[in-house]
């Protein structure tokens, strides 16, 4: 009989990212287990990427340095240092027509204070981080196993600080610039953006590396979003729009619709019994990826109390493979 091996995967979502918290923080009380030591591979992408480096940061004893509550309390506390911006920066943008919504020293300060000095291969179990290369026009993955590989003397990808690797996946085009990383040879470079436009649900791309990783096991699949989006964008109004209107709705257009077309893709793919979607609908939020509010985060928080309840179910059947 093949070995079960365990993967989760974390959509992107910006401050919605409470959400999968959230759910993870359940699966952990429940289990009194760190997710670290319930799964073989963690995938995330944009918010998803952050969380799930998060949850494989190694502690000063080896165990998990942070528990899901910890992403939780992440998102909810510094989303507002994360998208940040000055009054010069809106007038020198133009509001966001110009130049990047936000500028990257909210963001890059928090991911320095969380990750510290923290590398990519000391993750405590196999963890993967997309990001997409706008120079060669090609996905990119972060891989603790590759860099794990590297002390070895294989020819694979240099170590990274979990902090750069965090900073690549979520540089959501329009809301941040791309993030530039130097390779081994000090001429080399990658310039990363979010992900997210290909694979904000980054679960085939999880189902994919774990082929690679685990080539004889069975493989159970735990999948969480972020919300679906609800909103619509009336016929009436966008039929009017050129590239100025349609920047920033494209790119949630492109996170929602990928993030559904890989749920389809699972669901006929993996064994019945052994995948799992956990999604909610953003009915009682902004679907904002952005918006930092009080009361928003406190709508996001609700509408997750509300997924967990609702998934009880599938929580159960869920913690019982685990």
């Amino acid at each position: 009989m093949a070995q079960l091996k365990k993967i989760l995967s974390i959509d992107g979502g910006g401050v919605r990212a409470i959400i999968p918290a959230m759910v993870l923080a359940e699966i952990e009380r429940r289990t009194g287990r760190p997710i670290s030591t319930l799964f073989d591979l963690v995938v995330g992408t944009s918010s998803g990427g952050i969380l799930s480096l998060g949850l494989v940061k190694p502690g000063a004893d080896g165990a998990p340095h942070y528990a899901a509550t910890d992403g939780v309390e992440l998102f909810a506390n510094e989303s507002a240092r994360i998208f940040s911006r000055s009054t010069w920066h809106k007038v020198r943008s133009v509001w966001s027509v110009e130049e990047e919504k936000y500028q990257t020293t909210g963001i890059e300060d928090v991911l320095r204070e969380h990750f510290g000095e923290a590398l990519l291969s000391e993750a405590i179990c196999d963890v993967m981080v997309t990001s997409y290369d706008i120079e060669r026009r090609l996905p990119y993955f972060f891989k603790s196993a590759s860099v794990q590989a590297a002390a070895a003397g294989n020819d694979v990808p240099q170590d990274v600080p979990m902090w750069q690797v965090a900073r690549a996946t979520s540089a959501a085009p329009t809301y941040f610039e791309p993030f530039k990383i130097g390779m081994e040879d000090a001429t080399e470079y990658r310039a990363l953006i979010d992900a997210g436009i290909f694979a904000n649900n980054p679960a085939m791309c999880a189902l994919a590396e774990a082929r690679v990783l685990y080539p004889k096991a069975d493989y159970m699949l735990v999948s969480l979003g972020t919300g679906e989006l609800t909103r619509p964008l009336h016929y009436r109004q966008a039929v009017g729009w050129g590239l100025r209107q349609w920047a920033q709705p494209i790119i949630g257009i492109s996170f929602d619709g990928t993030s559904a077309t890989v749920d389809y893709q699972l669901a006929h793919a993996v064994e019945p019994g052994r995948y799992f979607r956990i999604q909610t609908k953003l009915t009682k939020c902004n679907d904002d990826m952005d918006d930092a509010s009080p009361r928003n985060l406190r709508a996001i928080r609700l509408l997750a109390e509300e997924a967990v309840s609702a998934n009880k179910r599938q929580l159960d059947e869920i913690c019982a493979l685990l």
